[in-house]
């Protein structure tokens, strides 16, 4: 999906760039860095920040994804 018009981004890109050896970005100004463009209007920020804690989330986690319920505990919603 498009997350950027501005710079043509999409969320695999910004996901990518979260996945780079280097690390994970720590902010979303990181993120147009290292996809080498900048923001311009900025209605894409809260977009990517939301991708980049999602990712974050996901890093941190060491659960095998078959069984993982990282993402389901911290959006609150628990399994019955």
């Amino acid at each position: 999906m498009i997350v950027c018009s501005c710079n043509r981004l999409t969320d695999r890109d910004v996901r990518g760039c979260c996945a780079q050896p280097a690390g994970a970005p720590a902010r979303v100004l990181d993120v147009y860095a290292r996809l080498g463009c900048a923001p311009q209007c900025g209605k894409c920020a809260p977009t990517i920040a939301a991708i980049l804690r999602s990712e974050k989330s996901t890093l941190a986690c060491d659960c095998r994804p078959q069984n993982c319920n990282c993402a389901i505990e911290a959006s609150g919603a628990e399994a019955a």
